[in-house]
């Protein structure tokens, strides 16, 4: 097969791979889709639209055209690496928001093109999804934006909670203000900054005891630690905290929940079953099937 015959067929082939029809593809590069047919049948586009076919298809010129040399799929995770290495720290985070919400776009096969995430929104709004393979929610307000993202365990995310006690006792460590304000006051130290209950408790005026009572429950669950430091005749103790990335996120979740999931942009469902799986093996998840017209059924 000739390079300029080769053309054709690789077009339409790697179009297929994406599972792009003629018309996904002519809207990605504005064009027509009686354009992109005659291109996969015996014409060849214009030289300066082949950059822009060969970025909608992820792949080439050369490729598009039967080299060798450029086969190879463009390794889309480099390019991901090389990006965020190019960028400023703090550069880093837009492009992350930005890059989670294009990935949920993805999911509608309807939307043919990626976009930008609005700059305002007028009430709090989301993106997300929710498969039979992964759920994922990215709040994009612009007071705070965060994505969480969860493949589906094929039991069921019920099956990796082997320490149901300890979750229930963190939940209750939490579970009132003094404890979310305690968790939040340590969070917002520095690295490797030491703290005192006494000092806790004079700063966020509350009492010795409570103040005691959650930093002891944290230390069992692993999200504080302590030493003993020689400060005066009598050793003192003082406390650290991990700055555990999963605690923040378990906060913002909840106060995201109770605020209610009202707005979305986008939001893609295409689910049978939720994530926590039926472990008594009892549950019906059957449907009825719709009967069909009898005959002379008026």
């Amino acid at each position: 097969m000739t390079t300029k015959k080769s053309f054709h067929s690789n077009l339409a082939k790697r179009r297929k791979e994406l599972g792009l029809t003629q018309e996904m593809l002519a809207q990605k590069i504005n064009v027509s889709s009686q354009a992109v047919s005659k291109w996969e049948k015996s014409s060849y586009p214009d030289p300066e639209l082949l950059p822009d076919i060969a970025k909608a298809l992820n792949t080439s010129i050369d490729s598009l055209f039967g080299n060798r040399s450029g086969d190879a799929e463009i390794d889309i995770f480099q390019l991901v690496h090389d990006r965020i290495q190019s960028l400023s720290p703090d550069k880093r985070s837009k492009f992350m928001i930005q890059l989670f919400y294009s990935a949920i776009y993805a999911y509608n096969p309807s939307f043919t093109a990626p976009r930008d995430i609005n700059k305002d929104y007028d009430k709090e709004t989301y993106a997300g999804i929710k498969t039979d393979y992964d759920i994922a929610i990215e709040r994009l307000n612009p007071d705070l934006r965060y994505f969480v993202y969860l493949e589906t365990p094929e039991n069921g995310v019920n099956n990796y909670f082997t320490n149901m006690k300890n979750m229930a006792r963190l939940f209750y460590t939490i579970s009132d203000e003094d404890g979310i304000r305690i968790v939040s006051y340590l969070g917002g130290g520095r690295r490797n900054k030491m703290h005192s209950v006494p000092i806790i408790s004079k700063r966020l005026n509350i009492p010795v005891e409570k103040v005691q009572y959650v930093i002891d429950r944290l230390n069992r669950l692993g999200i504080v630690w302590r030493v003993s430091v020689d400060m005066t005749e009598k050793s003192q103790i003082m406390y650290g905290y991990t700055h555990n990335q999963a605690l923040p996120v378990i906060l913002v979740l909840a106060q995201s929940i109770c605020s209610y999931f009202g707005a979305w942009d986008p939001s893609y469902d295409d689910y049978s079953l939720g994530v926590f799986k039926d472990e008594t093996g009892k549950m019906d998840n059957s449907l009825p099937e719709v009967s069909f017209w009898k005959e002379n059924e008026k």
